[in-house]
């Protein structure tokens, strides 16, 4: 048994779309105020940065677009998680259980791993630095960023028949309990 799950080209390209807009705007606004930059010098700068900024976004979006790989796969042994700060394959007996949770709308689920610093130190060095910044910021390291995924649900729900733990926040400070099947409102229903 092995399941591939993709990036939603269709959610990517409208993404895509309306950086696109942005850029353009961006770019007319900084035209109009460059027909008088004598009080505007620090706004036309400021557009400068930003449309460098969604540029560079742009070209992020652009290259998963492209992506043939998929995102996700799920087989017997492990879970192969690829992607800007994926770490790759891990083998089931490694990962302790999924921690599913929502920042600023963005559904992820977290790979709690036994041996999460192993994984972490076996990084290239840009990808280390993101696993870090998710550590500091009280997260998991390693995600699954379901907003962008094409099956979500199906991927959860072959997770839940797997026996995989589902870990769910809880209010208080203490240890999250675990669920199987997930039952959290971050998970898509």
């Amino acid at each position: 048994m092995k399941r591939d799950f993709y990036l939603s080209k269709v959610r990517i390209f409208g993404l895509t779309a309306l950086l696109s807009l942005l850029i353009i705007g961006f770019i007319v606004a900084g035209i109009y105020m460059l027909a008088d930059p004598g009080e505007n010098v620090a706004v036309i700068v400021f557009f400068g940065a930003v449309i460098l900024l969604l540029i560079w976004s742009l070209f992020l979006l652009g290259k998963n677009f492209m992506e043939k790989e998929a995102n996700v796969t799920v087989s017997e042994d492990g879970l192969t998680v690829r992607g800007t700060a994926g770490p790759g394959f891990i083998p089931w007996e490694d990962i302790e259980g999924m921690l599913p949770y929502e920042v600023h709308n963005n559904e992820l689920l977290g790979i709690l791993l036994k041996n999460e610093a192993d994984y972490i130190e076996s990084l290239p060095k840009n990808k280390r630095r993101l696993a870090k910044i998710n550590l500091k910021t009280g997260f998991p390291a390693f995600n699954i960023g379901l907003s962008n995924l094409k099956d979500k649900k199906e991927l959860v729900n072959l997770l839940a028949e797997m026996k995989i733990p589902f870990y769910i926040p809880t209010n208080n400070k203490e240890t999250p309990e675990q669920s199987n099947p997930p039952r959290n409102k971050n998970l898509p229903s």
